[in-house]
């Protein structure tokens, strides 16, 4: 008995942990930052495979497993307002290539990022612009809200959504996230542990059922502007209610300016102040 009250009172401490658990609030597209002018859907012929986003006219940033071992010939990036839908997109371009980012500089982490060149950069505008990324790892603000889009849970993949929803999301530390884990019956593994440097958030806020896409951005409102702090990944295992885990972009910011040096970086963290959208 001491042994499941000792489970039920950490499941209650976790839960008290993530700001807003619990909310009834009613997420829409419109609660979003700005118009999300950065995010890119990624198309395998007709078939809606994931999200990407936008760090400079040329590139595009998003997750190994978008893409597989399918042709890049088969690819196509779509953006703007009008992305989801691919036969009406602002803006559309095939894969020009892909450049793995390297596993020394995301410390091994399971899921990989990638670069994805394009070959026809789209015509910067208010509609589809790129956003900015993050330098170093000294203020990473837990409790604190960020977002990132999502589905619902009906979703058919070979039927591409109408819509993507904005998802608020609390940061929460990785020690508090692998805890979390620990406690799910169904985890691989009881002794599940976060790579140094993992970003970890509880459940989206208000909605339990929207999941996140597989390579949407977790963005921060930042010294000014939307930043993106990582991008979904991986779980060490999957259900509503649990947290979503994220590979940092600040082991690689320096790495990708060199092979894009237009790419925006916001460098000083620890003297900007950062605020909830």
């Amino acid at each position: 008995m001491g042994a499941v009250l000792y489970v039920l009172l950490l499941s209650l401490l976790l839960l008290l942990l993530l700001p807003g658990y619990g909310s009834t609030e009613v997420l829409t597209n419109k609660d979003s930052p700005s118009s999300w002018p950065w995010l890119a859907s990624i198309f395998l012929d007709d078939r809606y495979r994931c999200e990407g986003t936008l760090i400079s006219s040329e590139c595009v940033i998003t997750i190994s497993d978008c893409f597989g071992s399918f042709p890049l010939s088969h690819f196509t990036v779509s953006m703007g307002q009008r992305r989801l839908n691919l036969h009406n997109a602002e803006a559309l371009s095939l894969v020009e290539e892909l450049i793995p980012a390297p596993r020394s500089l995301v410390d091994n982490r399971p899921g990989s990022l990638v670069l994805v060149k394009l070959t026809q950069p789209p015509s910067i505008s208010n509609s589809i612009y790129p956003t900015s990324l993050i330098k170093g790892p000294n203020f990473f603000p837990w409790k604190r809200i960020c977002w990132a889009q999502g589905l619902k849970p009906d979703f058919d993949p070979y039927i591409p959504p109408d819509e993507l929803w904005s998802a608020k999301l609390p940061l929460i530390s990785p020690t508090s996230c692998q805890l979390i884990f620990q406690l799910q019956p169904d985890c691989p593994s009881p002794e599940i542990s976060m790579p140094n440097g993992t970003l970890c958030t509880g459940p989206p806020i208000g909605s339990s059922k929207i999941t996140v896409v597989d390579g949407s951005p977790l963005l921060c409102f930042y010294a000014g502007q939307w930043v993106l702090l990582g991008v979904i990944t991986w779980g060490p295992c999957s259900s509503n209610g649990l947290p979503e885990v994220y590979i940092p972009i600040h082991p690689i910011s320096t790495w990708i300016q060199d092979k894009f040096p237009s790419v925006r970086v916001v460098k000083d963290f620890s003297k900007a102040k950062l605020k909830s959208k």
